[in-house]
């Protein structure tokens, strides 16, 4: 009896081990593979595989064993059996036909290629499950095949359309491709998104979008009232940005169905973020002329004026009677309406180019305390014009009014972007005044900052100011230098010419040099003198390019190359080279568009 438990008791210790063997050999077999190791992972694999009745889960890893060591025989014999086993799955139908293929005995291939598709079955999951075989091989051809007999079989004749267009699509027939996506959106119009998704994920998306636009114009204008047709152009012109094609589309929409000029405003509004402002102008003012009785009219001109504002301050080549004829279209708004609640936006506006551009700030002045004392307006707008009154003071050499009124926003506005822009203001200000100590520590508070422009800002100031202080334990030449800058920022350009030169002439060789060289450059811009600028911007290129202003000297160079000398050709190449040079500026997405524009062909990057 006792010799009888010890039996026991061994047999039954010894059945985990007996269990755990298969684990231990899967594993063993997983490591081979992985390490490339095929004869032994071949050898592991064939074991389990015969051990486990034929499990599918050791045969993949054996069939692509024994295909990478090319043992073909041993292949065939592995994947018969597998189908007999199967009672001939189309996988291991196809597995066979790709392992002649690979011998190559392409006949053969052929000839169970075909056979799984003359055995097809005419339900979805066979169809599928075949077509996904032929898939996993790249045969798209097949893959073709098989959804179109899958068409004829099942009713309507377009149930895998889809399917259909993907296949074309991974082959390379873009034609084909984009006549099966628009077959699908005729039955699915609802699912134009996943669409959409699919075209914008390719390596082919501008053939893809090229050959829709072709064939979207023959529906268009056998269907002329067709709005899915229509947005779906409109979605192509966009993604080229092509917005005076897409503003095509939709005026002639919008004066069909006799709407409002919605779809328009949308369009235009697209256009100026994109900062295509004269296709922007030309929808705004559609909307704008359909008269002052239309429901967004007084929306429409509104955003007309700020958009001309806004490729004004964009642009090199403005001059006082453009902006004396904004002003006037301004006035005219204004009055018009009257200076309540409704005109405050384009007041604010109007104060921003009375200020900057004209530089009457009384006048500036004047308009932000109207906005300021005026009931009805959104806080959030009142504090955007303090902040802009606050720079006019600051202007007009009010230093103490202009720190108290950005303070104020930060504190109306402690968790908003705009809070964060009355710190910033406040952090310069002290630059300004060479207090780099407390400007350090507010421009480290921003760095973080939930707006990535106003964060980017203050870690441009802040990197300028650690790497200038270092090599200049003094800060005399620093000091010398914000006070230049703060004298550009008040127009009193002659004196921040002189301080500039006179840092130069003081502390030859300074780090600042490049800067320096910058900022002269910023001056004879805005005097227009742009031959004394030139010159400065290329020294920059050419001596400083790895420093902090190379993006910035290239970038107004090429600015006016493009808004003054007209030079298409030499804009373009400046404008490149941020894009090559510069990939991790921030000017690089402008740099890319105007390039775009430049280059006229209408084709998204």
């Amino acid at each position: 009896m006792k010799r009888l438990l010890i039996l026991l008791v061994t047999f039954f210790s010894a059945l985990p081990a007996l269990h755990a063997q298969p684990g231990r050999d899967e594993t063993l077999a997983d490591s081979y593979l992985k390490n490339g190791e095929f004869d032994k992972a071949a050898d592991l694999f064939q074991s389990l595989w015969e051990k486990n009745n034929f499990d599918p889960k050791f045969y993949t890893p054996l069939y692509k064993c024994l295909l990478t060591l090319k043992k073909f025989d041993d292949l065939e014999k592995v994947v018969k059996k597998q189908i007999k086993k199967s009672d001939g799955l189309p996988q291991y139908i196809i597995d066979l036909g790709y392992a002649y293929s690979q011998v190559p005995d392409l006949n053969k291939a052929k000839d169970q290629y075909e056979k799984a598709l003359k055995e097809l079955k005419p339900n979805e999951i066979s169809i599928r499950s075949l077509a996904g075989a032929f898939e996993t091989y790249r045969l798209y051809d097949y893959v073709i095949a098989v959804y179109e007999k899958g068409n004829k079989a099942l009713p309507g004749n377009s149930y895998f359309n889809l399917e259909l267009a993907n296949a074309y699509m991974n082959k390379g027939d873009i034609s084909n491709s984009v006549k099966y996506f628009l077959g699908y959106l005729d039955m699915y119009p609802q699912k134009v998104q996943s669409v959409k998704n699919i075209i914008q994920s390719s390596a082919n998306e501008e053939k893809l979008l090229a050959e829709m636009e072709t064939q979207l114009y023959g529906k268009v204008q056998r269907a002329p009232n067709n709005e899915d047709y229509i947005d779906l152009l409109t979605w192509i012109y966009i993604q080229n940005k092509d917005f005076e094609g897409a503003l095509v589309q939709m005026k002639a929409l919008d004066k069909r169905k006799g709407e409002n000029g919605y779809r328009v405003l949308n369009i235009a509004r697209m256009a100026l973020t994109e900062g295509y402002y004269d296709d922007a102008i030309s929808g705004y003012e559609y909307v704008v002329a359909k008269g002052k009785d239309g429901e967004l009219y007084f929306q429409a001109r509104t955003e007309l004026l700020n958009c001309r504002k806004e490729k004004i301050s964009k642009n090199l080549n403005y001059t006082k009677e453009d902006l004396l004829g904004l002003k006037n279209d301004y006035l005219s708004f204004i009055n018009d309406n009257g200076g309540s609640f409704r005109t405050a936006q384009s007041m604010k506006e109007l104060a921003d180019l009375e200020g900057f551009y004209l530089h009457d700030l009384k006048e500036a002045e004047t308009l932000c305390l109207q906005i300021i004392n005026m009931p009805g307006v959104p806080q959030p707008l009142k504090n955007q014009t303090k902040l802009s009154l606050g720079d006019f003071y600051l202007i007009d050499g009010d230093v103490w009014e202009s720190t108290l009124l950005y303070s104020q926003v930060d504190k109306d506005e402690k968790d908003s972007p705009l809070g964060e822009e009355a710190r910033f203001r406040n952090a310069k200000l002290a630059y300004y005044r060479g207090d780099f100590e407390w400007a350090q520590t507010q421009l480290d508070a921003l760095k973080g900052s939930t707006s990535e422009l106003i964060s980017n800002d203050a870690i441009d100031l802040s990197v300028f100011i650690i790497d200038n202080l270092g090599l200049d334990t003094s800060a005399d030449a620093m000091a010398m230098y914000a006070r230049a800058e703060l004298l550009l920022f008040q127009n009193r350009d002659d004196e921040a010419l002189g301080t500039l030169d006179s840092i130069l002439r003081l502390f030859p060789g300074h780090a600042l040099s490049d800067d320096i060289e910058y900022t002269k450059a910023q001056i004879y811009v805005k005097r227009k003198d742009f031959e004394k600028a030139i010159p400065l911007l290329e020294d920059i290129m050419k001596n400083y390019k790895e420093d902090l202003k190379g993006d910035d000297a290239t970038f107004l160079l090429a600015q006016i190359n493009e808004d003054h000398l007209h030079d298409k050709e030499k804009a373009m190449e400046l404008y490149k080279t941020i894009i090559t040079d510069y990939d991790s500026s921030l000017l690089v997405i402008e740099a890319r568009k105007r390039y775009r524009i430049l280059r006229g062909d209408k084709i998204a990057e």
